[in-house]
């Protein structure tokens, strides 16, 4: 038996099973459903932005048993998932984020590249899923100090990345329609407060804080 195998065998003898009625029952009897049984719910979409799409059927023996033929649970607590693909070269992390109407479960895929790409999904206290927006994209202002000098007609391209907060908005600015790398004065955060995704700048350079 060769070391990648006998390590797979171990995470499916590790990894609880949970039947399908076992994730239906959670939410009917009230009581709030963990990162894995949410992962359950969701469209396997989100995988398609790494290396390995995972089908329906793959996703429901991934959520059962920890394990399919391209993927593994390496992670699985009440409010965080994450999965590994079997060649190693992409992940997909799943964090709740709670409120009193139910809960956003915010996916975030990462691949041997390093791209991060966000998706979220409304999970209702009686285990409904459905597709939420992420936020507006911020303006390019947001990324730098007022007095900074910047060039041309700057505009920001953004994607988002889940972490134990909320979201981050990663930035990719053009001038004048043209590519440019610049070093920002402030990140650009969506944090969680119970309820909604608050728009909060931080100053990353300098003495003072961004807002």
């Amino acid at each position: 038996m060769c070391k990648k195998t006998a390590v797979i065998l171990i995470c499916m003898l590790m990894m609880p099973l949970f039947g399908a009625n076992a994730f239906a029952g959670a939410a009917k009897g009230g009581r709030e459903l963990s990162a894995r049984q949410a992962f359950a719910l969701i469209p396997t979409e989100i995988f398609e932005n790494t290396h390995s799409p995972l089908s329906e059927e793959e996703k429901d023996q991934l959520a059962e048993q920890g394990i399919s033929a391209q993927w593994i649970m390496t992670k699985s607590r009440k409010d965080v998932l994450r999965l590994e693909s079997a060649d190693g070269l992409s992940r997909v992390n799943l964090r709740l984020f709670r409120s009193d109407r139910g809960a956003v479960a915010a996916f975030r895929t990462e691949d041997d590249a390093g791209e991060c790409i966000s998706e979220l999904w409304f999970i209702s206290s009686g285990g409904h899923a459905a597709p939420l927006p992420l936020p507006p994209e911020p303006p390019s202002a947001d990324f730098f100090r007022p007095d900074r000098e910047l060039p041309g007609r700057l505009s920001a391209s953004c994607t988002f990345c889940v972490f134990a907060m909320g979201l981050e908005a990663l930035p990719s600015f053009t001038s004048d329609g043209i590519p440019c790398d610049l070093a920002t004065d402030n990140a650009v955060y969506y944090l969680w407060n119970g309820r909604n995704f608050i728009k909060k700048i931080k100053r990353v350079t300098g003495e003072k804080n961004g807002q």
